[in-house]
């Protein structure tokens, strides 16, 4: 059975689909890509297609990952 969207997860889902790609909003929310699409047009809110959130997702990933580049004054 679906898991109940809380008043908390519709707050989530309404200020990161204006940032967010549908896959990457699912997976911070653990919802099924399917599951946010629905509920974000029953709420008539727009989303990103992948394309244009890929750079946001992009940098939010690589900041958090132990392959960072380092600070432009630690180059070589």
């Amino acid at each position: 059975m679906a898991k109940r969207w809380s008043a908390e997860d519709i707050r989530d889902l309404e200020t990161l689909a204006q940032e967010y790609s549908v896959q990457a909003i699912a997976e911070k929310i653990d919802r099924t890509v399917g599951g946010v699409a629905f509920k974000a047009h029953q709420l008539g809110l727009p989303l990103k297609a992948r394309s244009q959130a890929a750079a946001r997702e992009f940098a939010d990933n690589w900041t958090k990952s132990d392959n960072a580049p380092p600070a432009s004054d630690e180059r070589h």
